[in-house]
């Protein structure tokens, strides 16, 4: 086992301080470089280069307490077809959220980065008298831009339904809003292998064709009466679901009491169950994943067109089997979209590109459709069949496997491709924006587009860095099974990139 240089061992030491939260500051980013006319693959040697690199990242990944852990490096020079450091990179690794780099390179080529996705209501009856007499059907295929997220408030995007009925003279709507028979997205709304003790968490949100606040609910609880009085529950950005059943009650300020516990409840009686005590006069906000997340959707369309003066019976009535469509919403373009999946890693805008890559391809909006597109895509690309392991597009799932190379495969094809700048654009930014916001801000900021992944035991780093010199390289470095902190893994990844970001190599021979 190498000995780690002197160097390394006094950056990795000063680690404490090196990474202290600073707040970011404004810097130019550095624009990606023009990508090549001509393919090259990325360079696979017989045996791995041993220059100064190779043995820096061998010392790192050598030190006796990180003995326990799996490592996987690869790091290449594009424009010049070199491998400059690697171990391990034709291993298969948990990649976590390194999945969303698959999912958002290859929705990038498969829907475009104009893709939109649409949500169509229709009337299964007239209108007499204002009042249409039917039900309102929707029929959506994914929209992953209806949240707070991307709009100051969601409920604004149903105006154009809204805007349709007052039109057509519509004040009260006497049977229901309901979606459609034939979803888009069928079958279970969670990705394949994911963890059960997820499934309550906001990032654990299943995904339907219907999807709306990315399929999470703000809950906030207030010590608001006298001790021993139910505390106040309310929910954001809808008021009316999901349900909420608390047995949370107001405790003297300054006792000790049970906490507050949450979880949500079987399909059968979809809502949240809250049970515990507060301090009176405090407050306390979590997110959960909704329950049930179409039924969340029709909910709001219900609380809009409330909202609007249109009233809802929710009265059955018989269907006709004709339909009129009343109105059609676009959502954001994905070139849009990305922003929001990959600089904060949201896993359920990345569950939807995945599904409407299957559905784009094979008319079936399904994980197992996807798998499919997304490995044909992928050795279309020169990506080895044994280099994957495709189960969900977030990465959630800990059935999910990918080398470094094939990560790298994706970075360096996405790069020559003239969409490069959306992808690109997306992406975290050491110490600026995204995942990466709080990170590397003293030596790389503006110079790193990098994704991150984190699942127990995996810590995952990988995008694109550019040299002092102003050459782009590709890296990926990903770590599974250690029992160190996650923040010391992610220090040996960054004093790895901080050596490539203060690399000089000159121009090429």
């Amino acid at each position: 086992m190498m000995r780690m240089p002197g160097a390394a061992t006094a950056l990795l030491c000063a680690s404490v301080g090196a990474c202290a939260t600073q707040t970011p500051r404004t810097a130019a980013t550095v624009a990606p470089t023009p990508a090549p006319t001509t393919v090259m693959p990325v360079a696979t040697p017989t045996s791995p280069p041993r220059g100064s690199l190779q043995g820096f990242v061998d010392s790192l990944v050598g030190l006796p307490h990180l003995a326990n852990a799996y490592w996987g490096v690869l790091i290449v020079a594009p424009e010049r077809n070199d491998t400059l450091a690697q171990m391990n990179a034709d291993r298969l690794f948990m990649p976590a959220s390194n999945e969303k780099i698959v999912t958002s390179a290859v929705g990038l080529a498969v829907l475009g980065a104009k893709h939109q996705w649409q949500t169509t209501f229709m009337r299964t009856g007239p209108v007499v008298n204002g009042v249409l007499r039917g039900d309102v059907v929707v029929v959506g295929s994914g929209d992953p831009s209806i949240s707070s997220a991307m709009r100051t408030d969601p409920l604004t995007a149903f105006d154009p339904l809204i805007l349709a009925l007052k039109a057509s003279g519509v004040r009260r709507i006497a049977g229901r809003i309901r979606s459609s028979e034939t979803p888009a997205f069928p079958g279970s709304p969670l990705g394949y292998g994911w963890d059960w003790d997820d499934l309550d968490a906001a990032y654990g949100a299943g995904v339907t064709e219907l999807l709306f606040n990315d399929a999470f609910t703000d809950v906030q609880v207030r010590g608001c009466a006298a001790p021993g009085k139910p505390a106040c529950v309310t929910t954001a950005p809808l008021r009316s679901s999901p349900v909420i059943r608390s047995a949370v009650v107001t405790r003297a300020a300054g006792t000790v009491g049970p906490p507050i516990e949450w979880w949500r409840d079987s399909a059968n009686t979809p809502g949240l169950t809250l049970r515990g005590s507060i301090p009176a006069g405090e407050t306390m906000t979590f997110s959960a994943s909704q329950p049930d997340g179409r039924a969340t959707f029709l909910a709001a369309v219900t609380e809009a067109l409330t909202r609007a003066g249109i009233t809802v019976r929710n009265r059955v009535s018989a269907d006709p089997g004709r339909r009129d469509t009343l109105a059609v919403l676009q959502s954001r373009m994905l070139g849009d979209v990305l922003p929001a999946l990959l600089k904060p890693s949201q896993n359920q805008l990345a569950e939807v590109v995945f599904r409407s890559i299957g559905r784009e391809r094979t008319g079936v909006g399904t994980p197992d459709s996807a798998r499919v597109a997304i490995e044909r895509e992928l050795t279309a690309w020169g990506v080895r069949p044994d280099a994957h392991a495709i189960r969900d597009g977030s990465g959630l799932s800990r059935h999910d496997y990918l080398t470094p190379r094939a990560i790298v495969q994706v970075l360096d094809t996405t790069r020559r491709r003239a969409d490069f700048s959306v992808f690109y654009d997306a992406m975290p930014i050491a110490g600026l924006e995204g995942t990466l916001q709080n990170r590397m801000q003293a030596f790389a900021q503006g110079r790193v587009r990098a994704k991150t992944g984190t699942v127990d035991k995996v810590r995952a780093l990988s995008g694109y860095v550019t040299t002092a010199d102003g050459e782009m390289l590709i890296f990926s470095l990903i770590t599974n099974n250690h029992t160190v902190p996650n923040r010391e893994v992610d220090r040996i990844h960054e004093l790895i990139v901080e050596r490539l970001v203060t690399m000089r190599r000159g121009a090429p021979r």
